[in-house]
């Protein structure tokens, strides 16, 4: 919210606005995370074609010159990761992996196992490759309810009060749910999701929370995936073996 990290996030977005930058305060100065900044970063992030929510996560901090992200060993391009998603829309794709691939070398996962375990966890939970809430369904709704009234009261997703279910439902590309897990994961990336949940869905903050818990189970994760125990892997993200298929299909279509 402020800091040295912040003035340079507000020196960077002045020199790439230049003249427009006028019409956001005194951005080039400063060091606090207001709303000129967030204003400031919408405007230049329409300009260059990026989704426009303010967020200045790894991808947009590596193109304003602020991070030198590492290279990843399996570089992720358009037309490799279309043939690992034969149900999505190119379009989506192309859209959101650059966030994807950015905050993979952020939280550096750079090597191939992880990366495709990434792309998997994507495919098993939210195949279209874009950043979306939990809808309601007969798994987390009760019958004759409200809409994730089976989350309610739920001390493992710690859902203490009421409208947690509801609050608190999945999100992201990791479908993130329960308010442990946005209070556990907000502070680890940076971010107040328990008191904003809905920046889950921001394609930055989505694929560094993705990143993330990767990263949080790599060490487990790493010698699962080298013996080929997909079922181990896929356990440590989703506690059981929902989207196993679509996981282990794209290790597959890889090879």
């Amino acid at each position: 919210a402020q800091g040295a990290e912040v003035a340079a996030r507000r020196q960077a977005l002045a020199k790439q606005l230049g003249a427009d930058a006028a019409a956001f305060g005194k951005l080039a100065s400063g060091d606090v995370l207001d709303a000129d900044v967030e204003a400031a970063a919408r405007a230049w992030q329409s300009g260059v074609g990026l989704v426009a929510d303010g967020v200045i996560g790894p991808r947009c901090q590596e193109l304003l010159g602020l991070r030198k992200l590492p290279a990843l060993q399996a570089p992720l391009d358009l037309a490799s990761v279309r043939a690992l998603f034969p149900a999505t829309k190119p379009a989506n794709i192309d859209r959101y992996l650059p966030y994807v691939s950015a905050a993979l070398a952020a939280c550096g996962l750079t090597d191939r196992p992880m990366i495709l375990a990434a792309l998997g966890t994507i495919r098993a939970e939210s195949e279209g490759f874009l950043p979306i809430a939990e809808f309601p369904s007969q798994f987390n709704t009760l019958p004759g309810q409200a809409p994730f009234s089976a989350y309610e009261g739920r001390k493992v997703l710690g859902n203490t009060k009421p409208g947690d279910g509801a609050r608190f439902k999945g999100r992201g590309f990791v479908q993130l749910t329960g308010r442990h897990n946005y209070e556990k994961y907000g502070p680890q990336i940076g971010v107040d999701l328990a008191a904003n949940a809905d920046l889950a869905n921001a394609p930055e903050v989505a694929s560094v929370l993705l990143a993330q818990f990767l990263a949080n189970c790599a060490d487990r994760m790493r010698p699962a995936l080298a013996k080929d125990d997909f079922l181990a892997a896929r356990k440590l993200v989703n506690g059981g073996s929902h989207g196993i298929d679509r996981f282990k299909d794209v290790f597959a279509r890889a090879a």
